[in-house]
């Protein structure tokens, strides 16, 4: 049986819920106060397909601006980025292109990746356009989807797509930002 471990990391503005996205698939558990991530939080989700153990490591980035400095050491053998944005906050997807060049200007290995929009449970204070969620995701070559960390819409489907990403997908380094002008 092979086994493999991979490096995930988990990367976006301040309280968008990278933390509760993270603790609901690795452990899951759900914490209903906000807590901010110093520096970096990690945790392991385990799981087996296709005659592999696969271990997810997740490295879940404190989104302040104050850690760019401490993040960019954090990205060095990534295999997969996930981009994740508060569908209720545009400022939070419109920094997703600031992500993503922070990403490029750390670590120029292959990778893959996944934007995240978060927090479906309010969907009634949606301010970030899905299908131009999805376009954005598009356009960087990441897979799409939304979830909900407190009531676990969207988890499995990450779980799955995670997977995915490493055991049917070769990576790859992404287009840089001036290929979405």
């Amino acid at each position: 049986m092979n086994i493999r471990n991979v490096k995930v990391i988990f990367a976006g503005d301040g309280a968008v819920g990278k933390t509760a996205i993270v603790n609901k698939f690795t452990k899951g558990e759900y914490g209903d106060s906000y807590k901010m991530t110093i520096g970096t939080n990690i945790s392991v989700h385990k799981s087996e397909k296709n005659d592999t153990k696969l271990q997810l490591i997740c490295w879940d980035l404190g989104g302040q601006p104050r850690f760019e400095v401490v993040r960019a050491q954090f990205y060095t053998g990534a295999k997969i980025i996930v981009l994740v944005y508060d569908i209720t906050s545009s400022g939070s997807f419109k920094n997703l292109a600031n992500w993503l060049e922070e990403v490029n200007r750390a670590s120029n290995a292959p990778y893959k990746g996944i934007v995240i929009g978060n927090k479906t449970d309010f969907a009634d204070y949606r301010v970030v356009d899905i299908e131009e969620a999805k376009s954005f995701a598009e356009a960087i070559g990441f897979g799409f989807l939304e979830t909900s960390a407190k009531d676990g819409t969207g988890i499995p489907e990450l779980v799955q797509m995670l997977t995915d990403c490493v055991l049917m997908h070769p990576s790859q380094k992404l287009m840089e930002l001036e290929a979405l002008s």
